[in-house]
């Protein structure tokens, strides 16, 4: 075991007694950090963490104090957002407070002088969020390129089950991150590190004074990538959990140390369990009109379309009924947790075999089945198995019909809440997809001018996704999906058809209108029309995440264009197939001209056949990707004739 510190054993002394451990180094900068003009492992970073430290201990009343400090300079103008500083804390219940903030803005005068401007009491204020979260918020004064931004303030948290991941990785990179925890006597907290292979991270531990502290340096930033996981799952972090706790000095008593564990203290818990046996008041008559259906599956599509028209989702995911299924159902709204454990009772009630799935949506994050950490899923929805089969149901989605797994979910993994036909379940999709089918015939007018009629089939995710959109905003969804990419070419009236139908196909149909690009004698025709294939989403060179699409795609487009006798085909692009070496995405492209009757005839297809690829795989990807977007940036050319 590694000796601690001089200031780690003070820390722990402190933690204990009053915790009013002041940070040392709070207002203080080094000449390597006022002379810092790039962050040399992350270069074109716009600002740069140059310290992050906290302290986790506990008080007299078994309290969770933390006390943060954070030190962040300003490379360049784009980062002067970070001046601008957020804390969210849980104010529900009085849960947790902030307070003693205390920051100031650093800056080099021209005669080497280091000027310090404190912020101002005045300008930190705390506003709700929800009725969850709260805002402490405040904005440093005097910032420009080269300042540097030092805070620190206290959390204190009614109990330790408030303790949150500590992450060392950041949007920004960040230089030097450091946490110690002292964890309460009376409990026992597990923990793992996240971290890449070549990234070292030190730990050290001592159990008689229940310490640990860790430490890394020079992280690089981690932002937002196309197609991405949950960022988080790609961040250096430590992820801790209960895994004891002690019985008013009667022994130590494992907490969910295992996923039987956690099924046993879930159905037992009065938010979880108790709330799946309810009587709903009002409901005796649905329920006798759904026993009245011939099949299980009718059944099951009654009781869920019942339930997400009649309950409002609050935009609060929860894994619990906090204050009952039965308030949920009074008030006609509730959190995830609330409409969909109501679900599952009236399904029960209309005898089917349905039960309480814990999810981790894919913004939330990866679950890692090897520990059983209930932390892991945001929200609960409904498994009804019928015939060997599984469906997966989320009544705060409207649109989702429930033979289709909801999107945010696909390429994760869940856990049924059921001791005989529970546990870990990995949710893929090997039948549905990503599915369009485009016909466009259309004319080119003596002019130059195109016109016709486009008609768009989009089945399962596709109809699901264009549909969310359509009710979303109706002009974005227009001007989205019906405004051809780098050309005037636009269909500005869209008829859709099958809103309310969720078994066909979501149908739009519209007509074309607008002028080709022309220079020099010369117009182009785009063959690239209304694929959704607009632009380029892979092109950084480098790669952090996982690739995940979700779903499938298969999407073809068939073309005719009649031209006028005053145009002639100068250039057609060539017919080509295109594949990765797994053969799991296609790219074809057929192109005919009929001289005969002055036509053209394009076939365009676009199948991947996989929904995930490893973060490893993306410069294949990448070129992939490059070389079908170079064909479709390919026009036919045409000539005008005299």
């Amino acid at each position: 075991m590694k000796k601690l510190s001089l200031v780690t054993l003070l820390q722990i002394c402190i933690a204990t007694v009053s915790f009013a451990q002041e940070f040392p180094g709070y207002g203080t900068v080094s000449n390597e950090e006022i002379n810092l003009k790039q962050c040399e492992f992350d270069k074109d970073a716009n600002t740069v963490m140059l310290l992050h430290e906290a302290f986790s201990g506990y008080d007299d009343e078994r309290r969770l104090i933390t006390l943060h400090h954070v030190r962040i300079k300003i490379l360049k103008e784009k980062g002067f957002a970070e001046a601008n500083v957020t804390i969210p804390f849980f104010k529900k219940d009085d849960f947790e407070n902030i307070d003693l903030v205390e920051g100031m803005t650093i800056n080099t005068l021209q005669n080497n002088q280091v000027e310090n401007t404190k912020l101002e009491r005045k300008s930190i204020y705390t506003k709700a969020i929800n009725e969850r979260i709260g805002e402490v918020v405040f904005a440093f004064p005097s910032i420009k390129v080269g300042s540097i931004i030092d805070y620190k303030y206290r959390s204190t948290m009614k109990t330790y089950g408030g303790l949150q991941d500590w992450d060392f990785q950041e949007q920004m990179p960040v230089m030097v991150s450091k946490y110690t925890l002292i964890i309460s006597p009376n409990l026992e907290f597990t923990y793992r590190v996240n971290k890449a292979p070549d990234m070292p991270v030190k730990v050290t531990q001592d159990a008689s004074s229940g310490t640990v502290y860790f430490e890394m340096h020079n992280i690089p930033g981690l932002g937002a990538e196309p197609y991405m996981d949950a960022r988080k799952d790609y961040l250096q972090k430590i992820e801790f959990q209960l895994s004891g706790f002690n019985q008013n000095g009667q022994g130590k008593s494992n907490y969910m140390t295992t996923w039987d564990g956690v099924t046993k203290e879930l159905t037992t818990s009065a938010e979880f369990g108790a709330q799946l046996n309810k009587n709903i008041e009002g409901t005796s008559v649905f329920i006798q009109q759904v026993k009245a259906m011939v099949t299980p599956e009718e059944k099951m599509k009654m009781v869920f379309n019942f339930v997400r028209s009649n309950l409002k989702w609050n935009n609060l995911y929860s894994k619990y009924a906090y204050e009952g299924v039965k308030a949920a159902w009074q008030k006609k709204s509730g959190s995830s947790g609330d409409i969909n454990l109501l679900l599952i009772n009236l399904l029960k009630e209309a005898g089917l075999d349905a039960y309480p799935m814990l999810v981790s949506e894919r913004f939330h994050g990866k679950v890692n089945s090897a520990y059983p950490f209930i932390d892991q899923f945001n929200s609960v929805f409904a498994c009804v198995i019928i015939n060997n089969k599984k469906y997966y149901l989320d009544a705060t989605d409207k649109d989702t019909p429930p033979h289709i797994t909801p999107f945010s979910i696909l390429n994760t993994t869940a856990f049924i809440v059921n001791r005989k036909t529970g546990g870990l379940t990995n949710i893929t999709n090997d039948t549905l997809l990503y599915k369009e089918n485009i016909i466009a015939q259309l004319e080119l007018a003596e002019n130059g001018t195109l016109s016709g009629e486009v008609q768009i089939a989009s089945f399962d995710y596709a109809r699901i996704k264009k549909l969310e959109e359509y009710k979303e905003d109706k002009n974005r969804f227009l001007r989205d999906h019906f405004t051809v990419y780098e050309t005037s070419i636009s269909t500005p009236d869209v008829e859709v058809k099958n809103i309310e139908n969720d078994s066909l196909a979501l149908e739009q149909k519209g007509k074309i209108s607008g002028g080709l690009n022309s220079t020099g004698g010369y117009s182009f025709l785009p063959l690239n029309l209304f694929t959704g294939f607009d632009g380029n989403p892979f092109l950084s060179d480098n790669r952090f995440s996982n690739i995940n699409f979700g779903y499938r795609r298969n999407v073809q487009l068939n073309m005719s264009v009649q031209l006028p006798s005053n145009y002639q085909v100068d250039e057609i692009p060539k017919s080509v197939k295109l594949s990765n070496p797994d053969k799991d995405i296609i790219f074809i492209r057929q192109v005919e001209y009929d001289k005969e009757s002055n036509r053209l005839i394009c076939m365009m297809l676009f199948e991947f056949k996989k929904s995930l690829y490893e973060a490893d795989t993306y410069p294949i990807l990448k070129e992939v990707y490059k070389r079908i977007f170079d064909y479709l940036k390919e026009p036919v050319v045409l000539k005008k004739k005299g």
